[in-house]
């Protein structure tokens, strides 16, 4: 049946239904933002067993690679790249050839931190030691990524982890750095009660435990 043979109104709602899907699909991909980038970059070291800690640089793309996709650098303290692609957020390591690129001097400043980390024997305790099932370890696991994505994002270096202690409890903790913690600051307090729901945190000493 011809398109034009169509009831007018029936022809109207079509043309109107077409032209939306035009105008979607020109609708541009949205890039990820560093705190996301940070988190799938974490998330791809540790499916493999490597704790390197948080990461000492973090590179916008620049442009499409050789291959003609659009990737974010992470950098870690080893010399350990990430490459992040900046629309699926999809995680690789750097192939054969791979030439890091290099911070331009005209890069802007990163956002302050609200506490500089400063060593310690301390951790902050979000939630009460717990032995947890599979699936509560998970939620909790996946409460410690969003947290360290939002930390990213607003300012304070993202430290907000899962530990289990001897009795085979685990907590949500800010300040674990594989094997020691933090100073106690109370900025880390202030800006746990304004962007989280844990109106409590409390802060342990790692060398009574």
């Amino acid at each position: 049946m011809r398109i034009w043979s169509l009831p007018l109104v029936a022809l109207l709602a079509l043309l109107g239904l077409l032209a939306l899907l035009a105008l979607t699909g020109c609708e541009p991909r949205q890039q990820i933002v560093r705190g996301q980038v940070v988190v799938i970059a974490d998330n791809l070291l540790h499916s493999e067993g490597k704790d390197l800690g948080d990461p000492v640089e973090v590179l916008e793309p620049t442009g499409p690679s050789a291959d003609g996709r659009t990737w974010w650098q992470v950098r870690y303290r080893n010399g350990t790249y990430v490459l992040v692609d900046a629309y699926s957020g999809w995680a690789r390591w750097p192939g054969p050839g791979f030439q890091p690129q290099v911070k331009a001097k005209s890069a802007h400043v990163a956002t302050p931190t609200v506490a500089i980390v400063q060593e310690g024997s301390l951790v902050l305790q979000l939630t009460a030691p717990a032995e947890l099932a599979t699936d509560a370890a998970g939620t909790l696991e996946r409460e410690a990524s969003r947290l360290n994505a939002l930390a990213a994002t607003t300012g304070l270096h993202p430290l907000f982890s899962v530990r289990t202690d001897r009795q085979n409890r685990s907590s949500l903790m800010y300040g674990w750095q594989g094997d020691r913690g933090i100073a106690q600051d109370q900025a880390v307090v202030e800006w746990v009660k304004l962007h989280t729901t844990y109106a409590d945190p409390v802060w342990v000493d790692l060398l009574t435990r």
